[in-house]
């Protein structure tokens, strides 16, 4: 019997996997920026609406084993094996549960469309659910280059594959192909990249913990992605695709740095965290890595809150304006979000997944009620239950996180100057936007205003935060 340990990522691993995390994310921007000009709101709308279903598939087939799996100390050949089997098994079954969802869903919301758009989307989650393995194995080992290579190949493939589409009119199938086409690719080379392969299914490994910690996960993820679809399915039933398509940009807009850079992030700070030698010492990385994510999401969510209106207007063109009225709203959710990651790693890395379970369970359950009570006032409406959603979530997870050993105080003051430095920022931005800048063509709005966040931003930098901007300055020379 062989077993495999958790490999603490060596910082040229880390680096690497989080540079193409930024490689990414830039060509998620770029692609954005073309695919908005190629394809309109309203067949967005569509494939948004479609996701909702098609992402199902995803939380289903992945079942909270790959975190349980990641943070594990050891697993045994038996163990990884029958976690690839169970993956695979999981995602083929959920992706057809979707396929077979297709027709009553899209009669439900009377778009006959919504099925073909369906049949692109959840193949790659089945794709991803057999890459899974694959991919903890790399996390595991430290082979991190690895895994960052096939992911960014995945996804470029991908995005080069859409835009082909959508130049030759495929229209909603050429963004519904663009998933699809990027984890098929990322799972051949994972498997060509991975030392390790799976053998026949065995019984008899001890899969209980995994399992336990697994199911306290899957359960999270679940009202992690009902909570986060239920905005766009409520928009979907009071209003048109091009609603759907505007709301959908504007939310994926806002996520997109935060989903680029913590989906990375996690798999680097959780094996890390796992030798910490006490609370005490947990606390203090975990509040390192508080301040070091705060700065840069922080500053984009402040600085695209108050150049939302120019800043769509340029990148996406004008028929994506009305976009704009959902960004600041949105930001506000974000932002708690952001603070409640390093939250969610404390649970996580102590094994506290029923804390975790409850904590989740009062914000997610809350902000779909939320949701559906607002859906009647309109699209607005809905976004602003969403953002009151995650500073509730938030705030339970404040409560409960001293139940793990770790100071709440300790990560709020890691948090409070990134804060107040962004917040002021973009008060003075806006108020000068308001006041000076509103007639200005959009260019010019986006760098008058821009320029007013820069100068107030860096002033406060230097006035409270000169120790946090060494603290940065010294972890990015040490990778």
């Amino acid at each position: 019997m062989t077993t495999t340990t958790v490999v603490t990522p060596r910082r040229r691993g880390a680096v690497l996997l989080l540079g193409a995390q930024w490689v990414r994310y830039l060509s998620q921007i770029g692609g954005m920026i073309v695919l908005a000009r190629l394809v309109g709101p309203a067949e967005t709308g569509v494939v948004a609406l479609a996701a909702t279903l098609a992402g199902f598939a995803a939380v289903l087939g992945d079942f909270g084993l790959s975190m349980a799996a990641l943070r594990a100390p050891t697993l045994t050949d038996a163990q990884r094996t029958t976690l690839f089997w169970a993956n695979a098994l999981i995602g083929v079954l959920a992706t057809g549960l979707v396929l077979a969802l297709a027709p009553p869903f899209a009669a439900l919301f009377g778009n006959a469309f919504l099925v073909p758009v369906l049949a692109l989307l959840a193949p790659a989650f089945a794709l991803r659910s057999i890459s899974a393995q694959f991919r903890v194995e790399l996390n595991r080992s430290g082979r991190l280059g690895r895994l960052a290579a096939a992911e960014l190949a995945g996804d470029l493939t991908g995005l080069v594959v859409a835009i082909v589409l959508a130049v030759l009119g495929g229209g909603a199938l050429a963004l519904a192909s663009q998933g699809t086409v990027a984890a098929g690719i990322t799972l051949a080379l994972v498997v060509v990249l991975t030392p390790w392969h799976p053998g026949r299914p065995r019984r008899g490994s001890e899969m209980r913990g995994l399992l336990t910690f697994g199911g306290h996960t899957f359960v999270v993820h679940a009202l992690n992605y009902a909570s986060s679809v239920i905005g766009t399915l409520a928009v979907g039933t009071v209003a048109n695709d091009r609603a759907v398509g505007l709301f959908s940009r504007a939310t994926q807009l806002v996520n997109l740095p935060i989903d680029q850079l913590l989906t990375p992030l996690t798999r680097v700070v959780i094996p890390a965290l796992a030798d910490a030698a006490d609370a005490t010492s947990l606390g203090h990385r975990l509040a390192r890595y508080q301040t070091q994510l705060s700065y840069p999401v922080l500053a984009y969510l402040s600085l695209f809150a108050v150049t939302a209106e120019p800043a769509i207007h340029v990148v996406l063109g004008g028929r994506w304006d009305a976009a704009a009225a959902y960004v600041p709203v949105l930001a506000v959710g974000a932002v708690f979000q952001t603070l409640g990651y390093p939250q969610y790693w404390a649970f996580v890395a102590t094994g506290r997944s029923g804390l975790l379970l409850w904590c989740e369970s009062i914000g997610r359950i809350l902000t779909i009620v939320l949701v559906v009570a607002a859906a009647g006032l309109g699209p607005f409406a809905i976004v602003v239950a969403m953002a009151i959603g995650q500073a509730v979530l938030w705030v339970a997870a404040f409560l409960a996180l001293p139940r793990t050993g770790v100071s709440s105080t300790v990560l709020l003051s890691a948090s409070a100057r990134p804060v107040v430095v962004f917040a002021i920022a973009a008060a003075v931005a806006a108020v000068a936007d308001a006041s000076f800048f509103t007639p200005l063509d959009a260019i010019g709005r986006l760098l008058a205003t821009g320029g007013v966040w820069a100068i107030v931003g860096g002033a406060a930098l230097g006035l409270v935060a000169r120790r946090d901007l060494r603290s940065l300055w010294g972890a990015m020379r040490r990778r």
